[in-house]
C-alpha cells in the first residue's frame, strides 16, 4: 500500500511550477529595475529573488521525486533532501537580509545614496508588475483545495505573503520618492525593512530544518491528542509507544503499539486501517504503522496513563 508518499498531485505540481517561472520572469524585470533606478531597496529585493527561486524549485522537485517512490538505496524515498535544500535556502535568505540590511543601515547613517541619485519611476514602473504576479501567484496556489499533504505548499502561501508585502513597501516607496523627491533616506529605509523582514523569514525556515533533522516530534501535532483519537476508534482499548516524527515537512510519520481485544488477523488488519484513515484525516500523518497486540497485563484496559515514548525509533 501506498501510505502517502506518493501523492503528487497535478494542480499542486503545475502550480509551484508557476510560482518557479513566475518568480524567474520578477527576477528579471527587478534586476533590470535595480540598474536603471539605482534603488537599494529594488537591489535587496531583486538579489532575494533568488533563494526565492531556489525555494520554489525545491518544492517542486521533493514533490516530483516523490512520485518515483522508495529504492533500495532510499526506503524513504529521498524526501530528506527537500530538508537540506531548505536550510541552504534559509542560509541565503538570511545572508541577503543581513548583507543589505547592514548597507542600508550605513546609508541611512552616513547619508547619501546607494549607486547614484534615485530614480523613482523605475521603482514603480517595476513594483507594479512585481506586485500583480506575485498576488496572481497566491491566488492560483490559494485556489487549489486543502488535502492532507499541504505543509510545502502552506510554506510557500507563507513565503509569497512576505513577497507581497515587499512588493507593496516598493511602491510605497516609490510614491514617496516621487511625491518629496528630497526624503532620499526613504530607499534606504525601505531596504533596512526588507532586510529586516528577510532576516526574519529564515528563522522559521532554520528552526523547521532542526525539528526535522533532530526528529522532534512536528510542533502541530499533539500526542495526547493522538491518542484521544486512537481511543475513538472502534475495539481500540488502548494505545502506547507512540513514537511521531517527520522525514520531511512533508511527510510525518508515526509507529504505535495498539491494545485490543482477542480478535482474528483480518479483524486487527481492519482496526489498524481505521486507525490510518485517523491519523490522516485528523493529523495530515500518512505513514502509519500499528502493531496490534491483547492487552498485557501490566497495563489497565483501557490505557488512561501518559503516552509513553515521543521521539523515533532509532
Amino acid at each position: 500500500m501506498f501510505h502517502g508518499e506518493s501523492e503528487a498531485e497535478r494542480s499542486v505540481l503545475r502550480a509551484l511550477r508557476l510560482a518557479v517561472e513566475l518568480t524567474a520572469v520578477i527576477l528579471v524585470l527587478e534586476l533590470v529595475g535595480a540598474y536603471l533606478s539605482r534603488s537599494l531597496a529594488l537591489t535587496v529585493d531583486a538579489v532575494h529573488d533568488i533563494p526565492d527561486l531556489i525555494a520554489f524549485a525545491v518544492s517542486w522537485s521533493s514533490l516530483k521525486v516523490a512520485e518515483t517512490g522508495a529504492s533500495p538505496d532510499y526506503s524513504y524515498g529521498r524526501h530528506r533532501f527537500e530538508v537540506f535544500a531548505s536550510l541552504l535556502n534559509a542560509a541565503l535568505v538570511l545572508g541577503t537580509g543581513t548583507v543589505f540590511g547592514a548597507e542600508a543601515a550605513l546609508t541611512l547613517l552616513h547619508g547619501g545614496s546607494f549607486a547614484g541619485p534615485v530614480d523613482a519611476i523605475w521603482i514603480l514602473l517595476i513594483a507594479l508588475p512585481t506586485l500583480a504576479l506575485r498576488a496572481g501567484n497566491v491566488l492560483v496556489l490559494g485556489r487549489i483545495p486543502g488535502r492532507t499533504r499541504d505543509l510545502n505548499l502552506r510554506s510557500v502561501l507563507l513565503h509569497l505573503g512576505a513577497d507581497l508585502l515587499i512588493a507593496g513597501a516598493l511602491l510605497v516607496t516609490a510614491v514617496l520618492l516621487l511625491l518629496t523627491p528630497g526624503l532620499a533616506w526613504v530607499d534606504p529605509a525601505a531596504a533596512l525593512l526588507i532586510g529586516g523582514l528577510l532576516v526574519y523569514e529564515s528563522l522559521p525556515l532554520f528552526r523547521g530544518g532542526w525539528e526535522v533533522l533532530t526528529e522532534q516530534t512536528p510542533r502541530a501535532i499533539s500526542l495526547d491528542a493522538v491518542r484521544t483519537s486512537a481511543l475513538e476508534v472502534p475495539q481500540v482499548l488502548g494505545i502506547h509507544d507512540i513514537h511521531i516524527w517527520a522525514v520531511c515537512p512533508t511527510l510525518v510519520c508515526m509507529t504505535a503499539h495498539v491494545d485490543v481485544q482477542e480478535m482474528t488477523v483480518r479483524e486487527g488488519m481492519q482496526v489498524a486501517g481505521a486507525l490510518r484513515d485517523r491519523m490522516q484525516a485528523d493529523f495530515g500523518i500518512l505513514h502509519a504503522t500499528f502493531e496490534v497486540e491483547a492487552p498485557s497485563p501490566e497495563r489497565s484496559v483501557p490505557v488512561r496513563g501518559p503516552v509513553r515514548g515521543s521521539s523515533s525509533p532509532p
